[in-house]
């Protein structure tokens, strides 16, 4: 079972004064380098959930890919947009997206990021913009399940998600289970190794 923590990120502006003292030294010094007043509240949002989850802010830690890790063994991955943010915690490897939407040219991002048949069926689905960010997500939800993020080409693999299912296409022989759904009015994608059953568990922060 995968837990989804979220949070919303306006929620952590009281704390805004207490960063040094609620987040790790290396995201308080991420914090710092933070220009964006958006960008620090997600920062501080992630770093409060970590704390109520886990109780040690210490316990999350970068690879040298960049992608979040966990000392006790567990995995992990965090993903904010739109005011949310998220940590997926698994006992297996686990990704997560999430994804608000905006006004822009899909097709045009899609041939950056999507293989020929994934922008076929963009052309042809007559729902352009969903589909295009429940592919997204997909995509960056696999991205971080493999640890690597974007050092994985996002044009090395693909997904079929046409009829509602959702099918990877690689030369990936594990077993990954897939989920797509809503989290709070945004598109989210799961990939996890071993389920695809979640919870999904609000954290206020006030």
């Amino acid at each position: 079972m995968v837990k989804i923590y979220y949070a919303y990120s306006y929620q952590a502006k009281e704390y805004c004064g207490k960063a040094e003292s609620i987040l790790s030294p290396d995201r308080y010094e991420h914090y710092k380098r933070l220009k964006k007043e958006d960008d620090k509240l997600d920062c501080l949002a992630v770093g409060l959930i970590i704390n109520k989850v886990f109780g040690d802010p210490s316990l999350v830690y970068k690879d040298e890919k960049g992608c979040p890790k966990l000392k006790n063994g567990e995995f992990i991955s965090i993903s904010h947009s739109g005011g949310v943010c998220a940590a997926a915690v698994a006992d297996n490897a686990v990704g997560l997206d999430i994804q608000t939407h905006s006004e822009r040219d899909y097709l045009s991002l899609g041939r950056i990021v999507f293989c020929k048949e994934e922008l076929e069926y963009l052309t042809k689905c007559g729902d352009t913009e969903n589909s295009f960010y429940k592919l997204w997500c997909l995509k960056e939800s696999y991205m971080k399940a493999k640890g690597l993020g974007f050092y994985l080409s996002p044009k090395s693999f693909r997904f079929d998600i046409a009829g509602g299912g959702i099918r990877l296409v690689s030369d990936d022989d594990k077993k990954w289970f897939f989920s797509c759904f809503d989290l709070s009015g945004l598109t989210a994608a799961l990939c996890c190794d071993g389920t695809d059953e979640y919870t999904l568990v609000n954290i206020p922060l006030t």
